[in-house]
């Protein structure tokens, strides 16, 4: 046992020191982006700004930012989505550079709003004089259930090449169908596995924002799962925070849940 706690210990502190090196914090997930999006973008001082996508690549993104009209790389972007009674921190008239927090009561027009600060005092304030309050996660797919019985009659629930997880060894792992057979799927599992399964081993790939699961983190060299919980998700990707709060970024195949 202590030998367990100790290198679960050392797990810890190498995602860490990782995520402060490597910046690995978790990218958003978001299907595409176009040039002239509007969006948040994560600046140099790890605040996101308002502005719009410039350029961008396969990894990151040409960002003007409304506050100065810099133009800056940035690996992390979100919808943009401030509207009335969005919370967000703002500078005040006559209170310097400092940004105080508040909540939108009133938009004015595509470049202003009407804010009252927590402080209580009520002010216009233009979009570039404000940044988002906390980090924008991305939500991901809405919960599914991970088993319905499929409808009465010859319908088949799944497809060849749909991505799912199939359960093995006690845990549900993210695995492709692919075959449809009378009775049951031929499927492969991330690890390269393949299995024969019956649909109600099968679900849909239900996991969300805030699901409970567990990873195999890439700093580690054994195969040991560590418990984490989804902050965002994609087709190919999930993003991670462990329970000392070190988030990492992971490919599905290695994450199963209960």
């Amino acid at each position: 046992m202590k030998t367990d706690s100790l290198q679960f210990s050392r797990f810890l502190k190498a995602i860490a020191i990782s995520c402060v090196l490597s910046g690995t914090l978790p990218a958003l997930a978001q299907g595409s982006w176009s040039k002239g999006d509007r969006v948040f973008g994560q600046a140099g001082d790890g605040n996101w700004y308002p502005g719009r996508i410039t350029s961008l690549n396969s990894s990151r993104y040409q960002v003007k930012f409304d506050a100065n009209r810099d133009s800056v790389t940035t690996y992390k972007v979100a919808p943009y989505n401030w509207r009335t009674g969005s919370k967000l921190q703002c500078t005040l008239d006559g209170g310097g550079n400092a940004y105080f927090r508040g909540k939108i009561i009133n938009t004015l027009d595509n470049i202003a709003f009407q804010v009252r600060f927590d402080r209580g005092n009520v002010q216009n304030r233009r979009i570039s004089s404000c940044r988002y309050d906390g980090t924008p996660y991305v939500a991901a797919p809405k919960k599914i259930q991970q088993y319905n019985p499929p409808p009465r009659g010859n319908s088949r629930k799944f497809n060849a090449g749909e991505e799912v997880l199939a359960y093995h060894t006690g845990f549900w792992y993210p695995a492709t169908i692919t075959a449809v057979r009378i009775e049951n799927y031929d499927i492969q599992f991330k690890g390269g596995l393949k299995a024969n399964h019956r649909e109600s081993s099968i679900s849909r790939l239900a996991w969300r924002q805030g699901s409970q699961v567990q990873c195999n983190s890439k700093t580690v060299a054994n195969k040991n799962y560590f418990a984490a919980r989804v902050e965002a998700i994609n087709n190919k990707d999930i993003w991670v925070i462990y329970n000392n709060g070190a988030r990492e970024t992971l490919e599905h195949g290695r994450c199963r849940s209960k």
